[in-house]
């Protein structure tokens, strides 16, 4: 062997060896060392106090999901047992959150590059207590150290997906009056999107995502109230939350109890995580349309009993404001039918109610105080309610004007036969109802008496 070859040979052991003994360092290290040093550089960043109480651990093994030359290079397997952050000082809860045990996959390669790439994290049995005060405070909200340095950080954290396991979320907030206790449990065995939604749901839903629809993993129950009511639910949800694919849809399920207000849906949420679009069947019933003021936003008048099923589709994040639509819907309100859409955008200044409505039957009492006609609800009028006399074909009641300017409104609702009292049968009724910074106007407002035809433009 000439001198030169001796060289390399002597370069390439030295390389392989030192490679043996980092690999034998790394494996057989006692990361439990790391925790103070982690603990507290974690602590000082996010300003409140971090801990990894149990085992940290790190292993070394290929990525089953790493194809090509890259799946040869084994990913440090990291696991970090009992895990706290402390809650703020004003906190009613004694921790802000506690985990029995993380999990995550490092690719190393990336890192060269200053990207974190973690495919998976897995979360074992998660705790939180969520809490906002009146005046805003909100103990989510981490007062971040700042480090002085006006560039960005060059380092980018590449995270896809999130697996979780039995899990609680406790959320109390003075603003929106609630006190609610959210429990997560594994079903046993998963149930497929399209057993629950129905395959026609299943195949809409898949027409969005490029992968195939996730099954129901996990069952999850609510107790507690919210804007002072009771409110108690159930539903089931899927097993992982895909981070980086936004359009995958994530399957949701849950009948809820609000007072005396009922609702149901069944459908997919698509980058929760942001809060992006929602899509599910809607189904809603109630003592009364006013009573989902404080839960929705939108003032809606005093009716009797009503009832609706339809579908909702949602962009709830969008910079301009949220949208909703509810499609299709077929709904009853007291003995009135009422079909067809309706749209609510949340912006500013203010937010805007639309729709197209239809009626084969509509009782005027049934929409009560919105025609200033005494409603034929199961609420009770007050003393001050005036009853609409017999021998009156217009209504006497003062219109309910307070909530007027908290939102606008255009809505069109044409409707074939019209019950006012026995002696005034009405038909054809076709009406645009325009809502604009308090001043409404029925233009047009026309309808069918006595064989002939009303027009009329009211403001």
């Amino acid at each position: 062997m000439t001198r030169n070859k001796k060289i390399a040979a002597g370069i390439v052991g030295t390389l392989v060896l030192l490679i043996v003994i980092l690999v034998i360092v790394i494996a057989t290290f006692d990361w439990n060392r790391l925790k103070p040093t982690i603990n507290e550089k974690v602590s000082d960043a996010i300003g409140r106090q971090f801990a990894i109480n149990g085992d940290l651990s790190v292993r070394w093994a290929r990525d089953a999901d790493t194809t090509g030359w890259r799946g040869w290079f084994p990913w440090p397997h990291v696991t970090a047992n009992d895990i706290t952050v402390a809650n703020t000082d004003w906190g009613k809860a004694p921790l802000f959150a506690s985990l029995q045990r993380g999990e995550f996959s490092l690719s190393p390669l990336p890192l060269l590059a200053h990207r974190v790439v973690i495919r998976h994290v897995q979360l074992t049995r998660p705790s939180a207590d969520l809490q906002r005060l009146a005046d805003g405070r909100a103990n989510w909200n981490f007062q971040m150290k700042d480090d002085g340095s006006e560039e960005p950080s060059s380092w980018v954290i590449d995270l896809n997906e999130v697996l979780f396991d039995k899990g609680r979320v406790a959320f109390v907030d003075e603003t929106l009056k609630a006190d609610l206790e959210v429990l997560i449990d594994p079903l046993g065995k998963p149930i497929p999107y399209a057993e629950i939604a129905g395959e026609a749901a299943a195949n809409d839903a898949r027409s969005i995502g490029k992968a195939d629809l996730r099954d129901y993993v996990y069952g999850w129950a609510v107790k507690g109230k919210y804007n002072a009511q009771s409110l108690s639910g159930e539903g089931k949800i899927g097993g992982r939350l895909a981070l980086e694919e936004t359009d995958v849809p994530f399957p949701l399920q849950a009948d809820v109890k609000v007072g005396d207000t009922r609702g149901s849906v069944v459908g997919t949420f698509t980058d929760p995580m942001h809060l992006g679009k929602l899509d599910v069947k809607l189904k809603l019933s109630g003592a009364s349309m006013a009573d989902l003021f404080p839960l929705i936003g939108v003032a809606l008048p005093d009716t009797p009993p009503y009832s609706t099923d339809g579908r909702l589709v949602a962009e709830i994040s969008r910079p301009e404001g949220g949208h909703f639509e509810y499609r299709g819907f077929n709904g009853k309100v007291g003995q009135s039918d009422i079909h067809g859409e309706i749209s609510f955008d949340k912006i500013t200044p203010r937010p805007k109610l639309a729709g197209r409505l239809t009626s084969n039957l509509l009782r005027l009492e049934d929409l009560g105080p919105l025609v200033g006609v005494q409603s034929g609800g199961a609420k009770k009028p007050d003393d001050s309610a005036t009853k609409q006399p017999a021998n009156k074909a217009l209504p006497v009641q003062e219109f309910r004007t307070e909530r007027w300017a908290d939102m606008d409104a255009d809505v069109t609702l044409a409707a074939k036969r019209i019950v006012h009292g026995a002696k005034l049968p009405l038909s054809n009724l076709d009406v645009h109802a325009v809502l604009d910074a308090g001043k409404l106007t029925l233009g047009p407002l026309n309808f069918g008496m006595a064989g002939g035809t009303m027009p009329s433009t009211i403001a």
